[in-house]
């Protein structure tokens, strides 16, 4: 069960989206109703889940891992257009490797993080920012905008 603290942490957490053959981009919770421009040729909604750290719990990299490789196995078994996304914790850098499955219905990808035991999913199309709650006892609902991806060197 996610914690204050964690719904704390999900509603912060900035998320890198790696979109095939185009520039990354990075998703910044804002106020909610306050929206960006949405990317051109991006279909919505757009789902963002991770296998890693099941409740909350951290756990060993080559764990991660294995848990991230048995969802992308999932996505690619149903048919579903998926790319590389990390959330990351703006500030302390904490960071989880996850994917941004496009056009997935919301209960869809609900269910989705709760078979991979996680608390909650992002739901991003271009009026809003959600966290939903994988078990549906909570939602927050937040703006979004977008920023460049700082690379490495700079």
């Amino acid at each position: 069960m996610a914690t204050e603290a964690d719904w704390q942490a999900y509603r912060s957490a900035v998320v890198d989206l790696a979109r095939p053959g185009m520039p990354a981009l990075r998703i910044v919770p804002d106020t909610a109703g306050s929206t960006g421009a949405w990317p051109d040729g991006l279909g919505a909604p757009v789902s963002v889940v991770t296998a890693w750290n099941p409740d909350s719990v951290r756990l060993a990299a080559d764990v991660n891992a294995a848990r991230h490789r048995l969802l992308t196995r999932e996505l690619a078994t149903r048919g579903l257009t998926w790319w590389p996304a990390t959330g990351r914790d703006p500030v302390a850098g904490h960071a989880e490797e996850g994917v941004a499955v496009l056009g997935l219905a919301e209960d869809d990808a609900v269910e989705l993080g709760r078979r991979h035991g996680q608390a909650a999913v992002y739901l991003w199309n271009p009026d809003a920012w959600e966290v939903v709650a994988c078990d549906r006892s909570r939602r927050e609902t937040l703006g979004w905008r977008l920023a460049p991806v700082p690379t490495p060197d700079g």
